[in-house]
């Protein structure tokens, strides 16, 4: 899949036109050999830190909000916890590394990170719960390895996709998260002495609180880091209340490598990898809008071939976390996008850089344990402003979709009813056998499904749209 022309980015002012073939850089206009690459350009030491830090600082945040989601969700211990996360690290920087820089054709070979999706945490969470871990991980490794097979076919896939049923679907993934995090204020069970404390709420209020404040008042340069300066004022709220437990920090070894197969063996379910892969669908999708975002901002095509590499990537980064070092399903973040954007710093190595620092930060299990001591409130409320912002991402995507045509109204509608059922009724399919009860309590993955097969029914014989990864560029 190729950008038209017509909605290619701008070229960075000041150079020539820079488009990268099959072939290696495309000659310059003046006939005197290949026109600057800002792509592959490699800066000074200096500024490769500076600006690789930069890009870890914004997707921080996310970084370490999923681990604590699930840690919290299925009631792991602290030493889970710290595992996840230096595990976690250790996949987002590998990741990147390979995005960045690339091995044969795993890789898309431009300034991109990687990092947990939250889309996948749901169905996560409904399999652990219910099946266990070791089959948590065997979904997630087959998933995995079955999207570095299907990489070559992205490109064909994305017209099952439009507007209707991508926004859609983020717009679910958003409701459905938001009760994960609401969970890490208030606690888990209802019969328990603090469930529900006023200190709690108000703590994670005041976190809210300081986050928005940072979207509204910081420079644009910083607003990206709002989340994370709002969890660090929690953090210190806390500490001055008698919120922050610092117990925890220096239990384990300075130095340690996170361990293979921490939660044991993989076992496989059938079941349980249909519904990952229904969301890992939605991954790739999503992943095919930043590569041709990225691709726009530093004005280079993207090809059939070059997204398959990046979905290539995604795929082995997804597998490790399944078989290898255990912790979540993977995808390329869009949250760096911003600033490619605002700095126009295109270079490739320094989102390597990036990926060479989060790897490091793997290897000190202490950097989990500052993560498990930031008090449940702080992460909450940081959880559900990033889940509502994946909701809005999914209302905007839907203010593209023509609703004067009742057939989406219709799709819409649909999915999200039939998503929402088990949401809002606890135990919907409780009559139901195992294996049918297992599928249908993830929400998002039959919204999903019946939003496709809905666009199917009522779109097939219509023009082809414009693919929603281009739209979502």
């Amino acid at each position: 899949m190729t950008i038209p022309s017509a909605i290619r980015g701008r070229r960075r002012p000041g150079t020539a036109e820079h488009t990268v073939t099959p072939d290696g850089p495309a000659p310059s206009n003046d006939g005197g050999g290949p026109a600057p690459n800002p792509v592959d350009e490699v800066p000074s030491a200096w500024k490769l830190l500076v600006y690789g830090l930069q890009h870890l600082l914004v997707m921080y945040a996310s970084t370490i909000t999923v681990p604590v989601v699930v840690a919290s969700a299925l009631d792991l211990s602290q030493q889970d916890l710290v595992y996840l996360v230096t595990a976690d690290l250790l996949l987002c920087g590998f990741g990147t590394l390979l995005q960045s820089l690339g091995i044969w054709r795993v890789g898309v070979r431009l300034p991109m990170v990687i990092g947990a999706s939250y889309t996948g945490i749901a169905p996560m969470l409904i399999i652990g719960q219910g099946s266990g871990l070791q089959t948590m991980y065997g979904a997630v490794l087959v998933v995995g390895l079955a999207t570095i097979a299907v990489a070559p076919l992205v490109g064909k896939m994305m017209r099952f996709f439009p507007p209707v049923v991508i926004g859609t679907t983020i717009l679910l993934i958003g409701i459905q998260l938001i009760p994960a995090g609401a969970k890490m204020i208030v606690g888990t069970d209802p019969d328990a002495s603090g469930f529900g404390s006023p200190a709690a709420i108000g703590l994670a209020a005041v976190t809210a609180l300081a986050v928005l404040l940072g979207y509204r008042l910081l420079p644009r340069l910083l607003r990206s880091l709002a989340v994370l300066i709002g969890m660090i004022a929690g953090t210190v709220i806390a500490a001055a209340t008698g919120f922050l437990d610092l117990s925890g920090i220096g239990d384990t070894q300075a130095i340690s490598f996170p361990d293979l197969l921490h939660f044991g063996a993989p076992r496989f379910d059938v079941l349980a990898i249909c519904s990952l892969a229904i969301i890992q669908i939605v991954l790739v999708v999503e992943l095919a809008g930043q590569v041709n975002a990225v691709g726009e901002v530093v004005d280079q095509e993207i090809s059939d071939r070059r997204l398959a590499a990046a979905v290539r990537a995604d795929g082995v980064v997804t597998a490790l976390g399944g078989g290898v070092f255990q912790s979540f399903m993977y995808v390329t973040f869009a949250q760096n996008v911003g600033i490619l954007t605002i700095t126009r710093m295109f270079s490739r190595y320094v989102t390597a850089t990036t990926g060479v620092l989060l790897m490091s930060l793997a290897f000190f299990p202490v950097v989990g344990e500052i993560v498990a001591a930031i008090p449940r409130p702080v992460l909450g409320a940081a959880a559900v402003v990033m889940f509502g912002t994946i909701a809005v991402v999914g209302i905007r995507i839907l203010g593209q979709v023509d609703f004067a045509d009742t057939a989406n109204v219709i799709i819409v509608a649909a999915a999200l009813g039939v998503a929402l059922l088990p949401t809002t009724v606890s135990g919907f399919y409780s009559q139901f056998p195992d294996a049918a009860r297992q599928l249908l309590s993830s929400g998002v993955a039959t919204g999903i499904c019946v939003a496709v097969l809905l666009n199917i029914l009522f779109h097939a014989r219509r023009p082809l749209e414009v693919p929603v990864s281009d739209r979502l560029s």
